[in-house]
């Protein structure tokens, strides 16, 4: 009787298959709730995910996943200039789970000059247009438009008028994590924002593509229920907070006294909902993918 002998690749593949096998079944992960206020629900959000396919390393699934891992209830997937991420979720039903967050449509409105988290809508909105008239289109299709990580190049392209009909702000963004000029340009933004449109809504967001987690900056808002358009209408409506990695909160003053508590836990908590099974999975993927790629094809050409 013959002997089964396994090579190195064929014990790399086992380990990646037996990693993946264990992280492939996750317990699902209950919804924090939080105490209600005003009559209202209060959520954490992120409103400028990118995702795979497209200008992300997640896939949408995962993202809606890690995303209640990191306690936030709902994420808007904003790919540039594209929604075929969140329609391919869609048409794969792979979200929606137990233990998935809520997952938003939008688009990163990426034009000459400035840049749109649009929320809320399944198909962009041209970009060759000035931001007041993308951010009206926005609102015909049902959405919320948010400036995205303000700077002073964008500045004179989001002029007063764009400030009128926009609906929020990135004032915390993961770059015043690094740099103090970027927080300080993003408070001027805000500041100015504010002077036009006083009730213009403080969002804090991640622009995840690969390193900073989700929610790391993240927004509450205090919504009527947990949909689409219940987020939407508490953006246009300014009912929300930014809170930056540090547990800092920005706002409206009422509004960060209802859930500047909340910003200062989400900030110290680990992820939920990572057992023993997950790390040593992980760990075997990774070992596995290393050592395939180190081995090289099984068979090289002449």
């Amino acid at each position: 009787m013959g002997r089964l002998t396994l090579g190195p690749r064929s014990v790399a593949a086992l380990l990646l298959g037996i990693g993946l096998w264990m992280t492939s079944a996750p317990a699902p992960i209950p919804a924090r709730e939080r105490p209600p206020q005003a009559g209202y629900r209060v959520i954490a959000a992120d409103f400028h995910v990118h995702s795979f396919p497209g200008d992300g390393v997640l896939a949408p699934w995962d993202l809606a996943r890690e995303a209640r891992r990191r306690h936030l209830d709902a994420i808007a997937l904003t790919n540039h200039n594209s929604t075929h991420s969140w329609r391919l979720a869609q048409w794969l039903s792979l979200t929606g789970g137990p233990g998935d967050a809520l997952l938003i449509p939008g688009a990163e409105l990426t034009s000459i000059g400035y840049h749109l988290a649009t929320v809320g809508i399944t198909e962009p909105v041209a970009w060759r247009q000035s931001a007041a008239a993308a951010a009206a289109a926005v609102h015909a299709r049902g959405g919320a438009s948010i400036a995205a990580h303000p700077g002073p190049a964008p500045w004179r392209f989001l002029d007063d008028a764009a400030l009128a009909v926009l609906d929020g702000v990135e004032v915390d963004h993961p770059s015043r994590l690094v740099w103090r000029e970027s927080r300080r340009q993003h408070e001027a933004f805000y500041a100015r924002a504010r002077r036009v449109r006083p009730s213009i809504a403080a969002i804090g967001s991640t622009d995840f593509h690969h390193f900073a987690p989700v929610g790391l900056d993240r927004t509450y808002l205090l919504v009527t229920g947990l949909t689409t358009a219940a987020v939407v209408d508490a953006i246009r409506a300014g009912r929300t907070v930014a809170c930056d990695g540090e547990g800092t909160a920005q706002g409206q003053p009422e509004l960060v006294a209802m859930v500047e508590a909340d910003c200062r836990l989400d900030a110290t908590l680990a992820p939920d909902g990572e057992t023993a099974a997950d790390r040593i999975g992980t760990w075997l993927i990774w070992l596995g993918v290393v050592a395939l790629v180190l081995l090289g094809p099984a068979e090289r050409l002449a």
